[in-house]
């Protein structure tokens, strides 16, 4: 049952009190009655209720509405439908200067607009009526799982260089769910958007990164940090987090500011919307619950800390085969490694190359040693499980579809029933076998061995850097030019089976400026190139950006591209570039929060 009364949220000033250290989160006054607004909604109104709000004032609440926790996502809506067209009316009749036979809840609303309200501000204000879902279950329940990556965020954010408050995150974005998806795609502790994790992290029908609290909190801290080094101050980096580093750069430079109550406040941006303008507020009030939660919800309860320790793969390897070889329990092995999707799990896929797999508890070097050495050759893969059909994209080659499958040409051909190479076309379908295991390929012909060499091309888990050895072909490090048997600086060594088009892709370069390098013609782009000792000159690596060199070295060739990008766009003109301008396109990771739904 709805209860009527005019809630205006109480103006007081105790959040970061008692802190001794300086504080970069600045809590400016102007802001003060928004915080009280986000802290009441996760510590005191459920999930089960809500409130009905003016999104600009939101020291206004018309209402509070209570569901039955039964009821249907339909009958919510139409609650909170009614629930507006009621005090729509009521607006109405203010605007036309009816203001007789008035409740007294209804005269509160009305003395709440102040006695120089004009007609028009009333008519604003029918526009102005949201409604916000409760949260504070939720939150509950996100103090609880917080205490399990308290030590390992903390321990992140102080390498990174980040304030420890930042930590109080992932209540606003996930409520330290592992699991949580938005509606519009966000995943994680730390919500990312597939396109902004990307640049950090590897998110695929494998692997998605973003799902891992360990390596999502490491891109949360480099993003983080990112954000703070273009726009200058944290609280901006924060809205950032939400809103974009463009958009806040905007805001900057259009009000000649970087104050965040004159920015949450007078900034009209057209994607700055509410969950933007709120995000820097929601944070307050999290911040300010998460130092303070017995004295919001009591006495708690918090789950214990976890301890685990990682182990990098070598190959190719089934999951049920790593859960016999460790002696491990195959439900502990999935809640330890949330990045690993479905099709690892249900056989379709192997657990790449390079993944850090992570084992319960804290084994002795010796027992992951004995681990590795129960598992046998015939369970270790040169290149993941691509097993079945497989067509033909332009470019592509026999020889290049066998070794990016873990397969040699001969084993290739044999699945297909082709007795030598044939010629084939864009379009055409090609029957992929499994690929080699390590017991296959030590016991292959030497020749045949040879194409299994290459069959653990670079992936994102493994990327490769201009300047660093490949197993498809070695891109060398800096030597003597022109020596007899030997590459010189930027230079590529062919090998069987290699085309331009992936050449270009492993070194982070294009097929154009590779073939003008090389005076290639225009017929060679396609075909396989000849086997050595032909040698590619490449063109010496683009100069690390300013702002952030060390980003640089990290990442593999296209995700330095996209940084030097996202870089490009957000510097102001008079910083040196590094590329070609960019092509306008903003870095986000969502509009909307976990914790501002807008519908019931």
């Amino acid at each position: 049952m709805a209860a009527l009364g005019l809630l205006l949220v109480p103006l007081c000033n105790s959040y970061g009190a008692g802190v001794d250290a300086p504080d970069p989160f600045v809590h400016p006054p102007q802001l003060e009655r928004d915080v009280r607004f986000w802290i009441r909604v996760y510590t005191e109104v459920t999930t089960d209720q809500g409130l009905l709000h003016d999104d600009w004032n939101l020291g206004l609440v018309y209402e509070v509405l209570r569901f039955d926790p039964a009821a249907s996502p339909a009958q919510r809506e139409r609650r909170v439908a009614e629930a507006k067209a009621r005090y729509t009316s009521l607006l109405k009749r203010f605007a036309a200067g009816s203001a007789d036979d008035l409740t007294p809840h209804e005269r509160r609303i009305l003395h709440s607009f102040g006695e120089r309200a004009t007609p028009a501000d009333f008519r604003d204000a029918i526009e102005r009526i949201r409604f916000q879902l409760g949260q504070a279950d939720r939150f509950h329940e996100g103090l609880i799982r917080s205490a399990v990556w308290e030590k390992q965020i903390a321990r992140t954010l102080t390498q990174h260089g980040v304030p420890a408050e930042i930590a109080a995150l992932p209540h606003v974005e996930s409520s330290f769910n592992l699991a949580a998806y938005s509606k519009v795609g966000a995943a994680g502790l730390w919500q990312f958007m597939p396109s902004t994790a990307k640049r950090f992290m590897r998110v695929d029908g494998v692997v998605d990164e973003r799902l891992d609290p360990y390596s999502a909190t490491e891109a949360a801290a480099n993003l983080m940090l990112y954000n703070y080094r273009l726009l200058g101050t944290w609280p901006l980096a924060v809205t950032a987090y939400n809103h974009g580093p463009g958009g806040l750069r905007r805001a900057q430079d259009e009000l000649g500011t970087s104050d965040i109550a004159v920015i949450v406040k007078r900034y009209q941006g057209k994607t700055f919307g509410f969950a933007s303008r709120n995000f820097y507020v929601a944070f307050l009030a999290a911040l300010e619950v998460d130092r303070n939660a017995e004295k919001f919800f009591g006495p708690l309860t918090r789950l214990p800390d976890t301890d685990s320790t990682p182990t990098e793969l070598p190959d190719y390897i089934p999951i049920d085969a790593l859960a016999k070889a460790f002696k491990v329990d195959m439900g502990a092995l999935r809640v330890l490694n949330p990045a690993l999707r479905p099709p690892i799990w249900n056989g379709a896929r192997f657990v790449p190359r390079g993944y850090a797999l992570r084992l319960p508890g804290t084994p002795p070097p010796a027992e992951i040693t004995a681990g590795w050495a129960r598992l046998p050759p015939t369970q270790r893969y040169v290149a993941q499980r691509n097993d079945g059909a497989h067509r033909l994209r332009r470019g592509e080659t026999l020889a290049g579809v066998a070794a990016a499958s873990g397969v040699s040409l001969s084993r290739l051909l044999a699945a297909n029933g082709w007795s030598s190479t044939r010629a084939v076309a864009r379009g055409d379908t090609v029957r992929v076998p499994m690929p080699a295991s390590r017991a296959e390929a030590s016991g292959s012909a030497p020749a045949e061995a040879a194409a299994l060499a290459l069959a653990a091309p670079p992936t994102a888990e493994a990327p490769i850097v201009p300047g660093a050895p490949s197993a498809l072909g070695a891109i060398t490090a800096p030597s003597t030019p022109g020596a007899t048997g030997t590459p010189g600086e930027h230079e590529y060594v062919v090998r069987p089976g290699d085309v331009l088009s992936a050449i270009a892709r492993r070194t982070g370069t294009s097929e154009r400026v590779l073939k003008e390098a090389n005076g290639l013609k225009a017929a060679e782009l396609a075909r396989p190139l000849p086997p050595p000792p032909l040698r590619l000159r490449l063109p010496p690596p683009p100069a690390l950006c300013s702002l952030n060199p060390s980003l640089c070295c990290r990442f593999s060739p296209w995700q330095r591209r996209d940084h030097r990008r996202s870089q490009s766009r957000y510097d102001r003109p008079r910083a040196r570039r590094c590329c070609r301008p960019p092509r306008r396109r903003g870095l986000q990771t969502r509009r909307t929060t976990a914790s501002a739904p807008t519908t019931p």
